[in-house]
């Protein structure tokens, strides 16, 4: 039985039935089960209880229809509520603001999105801790569950600020200059070149440790932006430590906040970049930035990497390559929202946004394997990339 497709036919049923009463046995039987195993399937795999996902879909739902005029009344005996007055308990609690005045499409409503189960590439909890393993948790390994989503721009940009301020570091560990990321390494790609005098800008600096590299190697001025405080609070605590300072800034990477325009000479991302939610938006925001003939270089795991995962010695695909939509993945007790966009997305983006390619990396560094140690990882990644480097310049 094909369990994916089966458990998206069961939400399928509920939402078509969100405004109607919801009869679990007739769910279940997509999932050719009892209603008790539906019911502890669901919470298992989607981390919240059926019937919470229904009551939040329900007064989500509820929202729209207070916002579209619908008499108050109305609603509740739509939702399942058996007076006004206890719809309007239910949609305090949620939304924080009763019904009445939800009408005012100035104030802001919460909104719980629908669920659209998959099974998507990423590394096991059991993985190895080194710095060279640990950002592979982004690119993938062994096949686990992730729940797609339909998420607005807002809420991926709250989940994964969250995420960094609470679990970043402990999960995923610290990626930073020299490495790019798995097994590519600044000091034998030198695509930074001599770096003194000059002012570079990083998206997603993270704990300041890329920053400290380029700033020891003379670079003038150091900026860096970054959607955690708590990420910046411990970059400024290192850079202090290390005799440097820089201009921070906690702002999405999409949003406009205050950095000169035509200014920098370099700007940068170590595994940072594809946390973005608007890759366009972002890509024209740092050609802005950036001086003409100036120098963008970012990295991030390689999406192929995350569509194969290793079987007996066997690479064996197990996720759509072109497969871009959003997910939601549960780590160690936090959770993060992710897309794996094609390389074709990437530089696509960077033609529209004017930059010309320089130079691709994605071949993992056999020194920087034997250096670290042969594990599964190691194995994949000399098969496989499992990184990749691009270096572009603005026309």
């Amino acid at each position: 039985m094909d369990w994916q497709k089966c458990m998206n036919q069961a939400v399928e049923y509920i939402e078509n039935n969100l405004s109607s009463e919801i009869d679990y046995s007739t769910a279940a039987q997509f999932m050719n089960c009892s209603d008790w195993e539906f019911r502890r399937v669901f919470s298992f795999i989607a981390q919240i209880p059926l019937s919470e996902y229904i009551r939040r879909r329900r007064l989500t739902m509820a929202a729209a229809d207070v916002r579209s005029g619908d008499k108050i009344m109305d609603i509740a005996l739509r939702y399942g509520y058996e007076s006004q007055a206890a719809f309007s308990r239910a949609f305090r609690q949620f939304h924080g603001i009763s019904p009445s005045l939800a009408r005012d499409k100035k104030l802001i409503l919460k909104s719980f999105p629908r669920l659209t189960f998959k099974l998507i590439l990423m590394e096991g909890l059991g993985m190895d801790k080194k710095l060279g393993n640990r950002t592979s948790i982004i690119g993938g390994g062994e096949v686990g569950f992730a729940i797609s989503v339909d998420l607005d721009q807002k809420e991926i940009h709250k989940v994964n600020s969250i995420f960094w301020d609470t679990k970043g570091n402990e999960v995923i560990g610290t990626t930073a200059l020299p490495l790019y990321g798995a097994y590519i390494s600044e000091e034998k790609c030198q695509l930074f070149g001599d770096i003194s005098g000059k002012r570079v800008l990083e998206i997603g600096c993270g704990t300041g440790h890329s920053l400290q590299y380029l700033g020891d190697r003379k670079a003038a001025e150091l900026w860096g932006i970054d959607i955690s405080e708590q990420q910046l609070q411990k970059a400024r605590q290192h850079l202090g430590a290390s005799g440097h300072s820089a201009a921070l800034f906690c702002v999405a990477m999409e949003e406009e906040c205050g950095i000169p325009t035509d200014y920098f000479d370099v700007v940068y991302s170590v595994y940072g970049i594809g946390w973005t939610t608007d890759l366009e938006g972002t890509f024209r925001r740092i050609a802005s930035y950036l001086k003409e003939g100036g120098a963008f270089i970012f990295s991030w795991s390689h999406p192929i990497h995350k569509c194969v995962t290793a079987e007996d010695d066997v690479l064996v695909f197990k996720k759509c390559y072109f497969d871009e939509s959003w997910y939601s993945v549960s780590l160690d007790g936090g959770s993060l929202s992710l897309s794996d966009r094609k390389l074709s997305t990437y530089v696509n983006a960077l033609a529209k946004a004017g930059f010309a390619i320089e130079e691709m990396i994605e071949e993992s560094d056999e020194e920087i394997i034997q250096a670290q140690g042969e594990n599964e990882f190691s194995k994949k990644a000399k098969m496989l990339p499992v990184t990749f480097v691009i270096k572009a310049r603005k026309l």
